[in-house]
């Protein structure tokens, strides 16, 4: 297939009207991951882009933390399209929330790189058609896995991103490995209601990273997490003595996750970074880092 030829495409008037929005929603995915008030983080923005652009978000502009007027914002959005209105973005409210991220008229093939490569590298991997990194670049693994997706679906079978395989993306239910995230996070205490993040104390703790895939690992952690289905997951290993199971946790460098593992040399104020690829892990090492409790 001549790639140059489909990059040159132009995008016909058959690709206005509700494929066509703000190109700023064309790369808006939100994570793997609750957002709830409190949270700082890229994928909040991304929420608040969307909730914004229809209608929900009333500040001017998004600021990528989730307070107040974006809980109410989610709150809102939630209640209109008959969800469970906890102000909790989790893989019911994200699905929704998706069906507004809409096709900006650019093509994506071989080659193609940006934000909205990675949009669609997300979406791949959470619905379990991409293993690789999320790294804006349509190189062949990408290809390959757009297009099994386009034969799951029965859409035409070219590998590459246009209208009909953008919304199908975007329309695809959340993955049973999101829904069970989702799940292990509430059963851990990440958020199975509406808290406000506050910080209660902080830690400056030596960090060490582990994979699922270590010397005598199991892959499933103390809590029951099993990382290697959830490669996506922020679990830390922790001294429970120190920091109970279950506690959320801020860790700088490392970003939000859940205290959910357990390790023989985890002791006193030592943690253990869950890291998907081995590469990361090593290249961590072993630091001292701010750990901030969250109530």
């Amino acid at each position: 297939m001549n790639h140059a030829v489909v990059r040159k495409a132009t995008v016909t008037t058959a690709l206005t009207g509700t494929f066509l929005s703000l190109p700023a929603l064309a790369s808006a995915h939100f994570g793997n991951e609750l957002l709830y008030k409190g949270m700082r983080d890229e994928h909040v923005t991304n929420v608040q882009n969307v909730l914004m652009h229809e209608g929900y978000y009333k500040p001017l502009k998004a600021t990528g933390y989730f307070g107040t007027a974006t809980e109410k914002a989610v709150l809102k959005f939630q209640r209109d399209h008959g969800l469970r209105p906890d102000g909790i973005v989790g893989p019911k409210t994200k699905a929704k929330l998706s069906h507004y991220v809409k096709f900006d008229g650019k093509l994506l093939a071989y080659g193609s790189r940006g934000e909205a490569v990675k949009d669609v590298q997300y979406h791949l991997k959470d619905l379990r058609f991409y293993n690789g990194e999320i790294d804006g670049i349509f190189g062949k693994l990408t290809r390959l896995a757009v297009l099994r997706f386009q034969k799951s679906r029965d859409l035409s079978i070219d590998g590459i991103v246009g209208p009909e395989t953008f919304k199908a993306l975007h329309d695809a239910e959340p993955s049973a490995g999101a829904r069970l995230q989702a799940s292990v996070q509430a059963k851990n205490g990440v958020q199975t209601r509406r808290v406000v993040g506050s910080a209660t104390k902080v830690y400056y703790m030596n960090a060490t990273a582990y994979t699922a895939y270590c010397t005598g690992c199991s892959g499933v952690t103390a809590t029951g997490i099993d990382l290697r289905t959830n490669p996506d997951a922020k679990v830390v290993a922790v001294d429970p003595d120190i920091i109970p199971l279950g506690t959320k946790l801020y860790i700088d460098g490392y970003g939000y996750a859940v205290a959910g593992d357990t390790g023989g040399a985890i002791k006193g104020r030592r943690i253990d970074l869950f890291m998907p690829d081995r590469s990361d892990a090593l290249k961590w090492g072993r630091r001292t880092v701010k750990v901030t409790i969250l109530d």
